[in-house]
């Protein structure tokens, strides 16, 4: 099956096209604000990069977040769109697994890996899995938008045990020194795991771990914020 992929959960979108799960082109835009409104023009690139055309692609798989509001809202706007004229199912995947499955392949099973986005607001959207034998993941976290510290906090008892957890992204840069604080380890600077390859999002959807393509928010749009904060000082 011949797949055209794509997450605009960061402020650096990624797209890839594979055929059968296997990877055919990738690429990533750089990491800027309004590089998700440049995903079709990059995708049309990739396409001409590769010699496949628009119509024969047969799926779209969309990361659903958690991520940036504006961003998300592109991305899957442009899988349902690209859906529609196709005439060939959107299905979504969870941005931070596809993260996650890149730090997953720098560690060995039964370390928890920890992906991380930069969520601004002193937070970050965040989830933490433990690798199994044959490199799946087993939820330990949930995906979250939560402080550093806090979410350092409820790892902090895996690490007394023993157990290695690593993360990666940009969160876990930006995080990091409340995040190493308590043990866990942050990849090397200019490690791909910091990464996020929207054809690992076809590898979650080959693994069973697709789902609906609708937005996975992790909490209120800023927009959302301001308005109760301005109700609230009202009243």
């Amino acid at each position: 099956m011949l797949t055209f992929a794509l997450d605009t959960s960061t402020q650096s979108p990624s797209l890839a096209i594979t055929r059968n799960d296997r990877v055919v082109g990738e690429l990533w835009l750089g990491p800027d604000p309004d590089a998700g409104r440049r995903v079709l023009e990059a995708g049309h690139h990739l396409l001409c990069a590769t010699g496949i055309g628009l119509s024969q692609l047969e799926r779209i798989v969309v990361g659903v977040g958690p991520g940036g509001f504006t961003g998300l809202r592109i991305g899957l706007a442009t899988a349902h769109a690209l859906g529609q004229a196709l005439a060939c199912p959107v299905v979504g995947a969870i941005s931070l697994e596809a993260l996650a499955l890149g730090i997953a392949e720098t560690v060995d099973p039964g370390v928890i890996v920890l992906p991380a986005h930069d969520a601004r607001r002193a937070e970050l959207f965040a989830a933490a899995y433990r690798v199994g034998p044959d490199g799946g993941l087993e939820q330990i976290i949930g995906p979250v938008a939560i402080p550093a510290a806090l979410l350092a906090g409820k790892l902090a008892g895996q690490l007394r045990d023993g157990v290695r957890v690593v993360s990666a992204g940009t969160g876990a840069i930006v995080g990091r020194d409340a995040l190493e604080a308590v043990g866990i380890e942050i990849a090397p600077d200019g490690s791909g795991a910091h990464r996020l390859r929207a054809a690992a999002l076809v590898e979650r959807v080959a693994a069973g771990a697709g789902c609906d393509p609708s937005p996975r928010y992790a909490r209120l749009p800023d927009a959302k914020v301001n308005l109760l904060r301005a109700t609230r000082g009202g009243t």
